[in-house]
């Protein structure tokens, strides 16, 4: 009997371990699930004031076809159409002024925690540009050879812009495709709000364009991804210029007829697009 006590709390220390750990060393559990809620309301509650939400009509057709309706369901937050965001993050900068970091073995567990707060605040940069609501859906966290922290995250929107109507498509196929979008000069923007947001408004300016061609198209993907500049490359920049900087990656889908569309011909069209002239 006094064996079997002593194995559950054992089992008992074993669960909690972390989450008590992670809250005597100043970290709040709640504070950041609170935190996140916070942001995520305030994200989902922005009001739909550029397009109308998909008919019944157009709702029937869409759920019959379950390979289109993640894409194209115009009114849900679904995996299929994901910002995929990178923030780098210093060991001092996960923590607040005066609070104390843990030991090593636990500063993994604060980043992994920490990253969905974190991340949900570029939901400000989508709803500004392509989105009527944006959510965190999937956020993860690893150490770079520099003992920086790399936070990656997925955010759902629903989007702002019109679709277009994959109904009126006859021999429908999903085309998808990818795309570095451009910047001015051989340096990479820095990473930046207004730099993000305007990849964002450059990428679905492209799938307007793309809308007019074909009927309808989603913005199903843009990621972001963060580097650092070399000192060698600072050294003959100005004072105080951003080391980080952020490049675009586009992903953009059509439902066309497979008759007069192939993934080939789709990929050359886009890249006209996204690089005229």
């Amino acid at each position: 009997m006094k064996r079997g006590h002593t194995s559950f709390i054992v089992f008992l220390v074993i669960l909690f371990a972390p989450v008590i750990a992670l809250n005597v060393g100043g970290f709040n559990i709640g504070k950041v699930l609170s935190e996140r809620a916070t942001a995520t309301s305030s994200a989902s509650l922005m009001p739909n004031l550029m397009r109308d939400q998909a008919t019944p009509d157009q709702s029937a057709w869409l759920n019959a076809r379950p390979e289109l309706r993640g894409i194209f369901n115009p009114d849900e937050r679904t995996p299929a159409r994901v910002i995929t965001i990178e923030e780098i993050v210093s060991t001092e900068d996960l923590f607040l002024d005066g609070e104390a970091i843990p030991q090593n073995s636990l500063i993994a567990l604060y980043a992994a925690a920490r990253a969905p707060a974190r991340l949900s605040g570029y939901c400000t940069e989508v709803i500004a540009t392509v989105g009527l609501s944006c959510d965190v859906i999937h956020a993860e966290t690893h150490q770079n050879g520099k003992g920086d922290w790399v936070m990656t995250g997925q955010l759902a929107f629903v989007p702002a812009a019109d679709l277009g109507d994959p109904a009126v498509v006859t021999n429908g196929q999903i085309f998808s495709t990818t795309a570095l979008l451009p910047y001015p000069g051989d340096l990479r923007p820095e990473n930046a709000t207004a730099s993000r947001a305007g990849m964002l408004t450059q990428a679905q300016d492209v799938c307007d364009t793309l809308r007019k061609q074909f009927g309808n198209c989603v913005l199903t993907n843009v990621t972001f991804e963060v580097s650092e500049l070399w000192i060698t490359d600072l050294e003959v920049l100005p004072a105080g210029t951003n080391p980080m900087r952020v490049e675009a990656t586009a992903e953009f889908t059509v439902y066309a007829d497979e008759m007069t569309t192939d993934q080939n011909s789709f990929a050359e069209q886009v890249a006209a697009v996204v690089n005229p002239g």
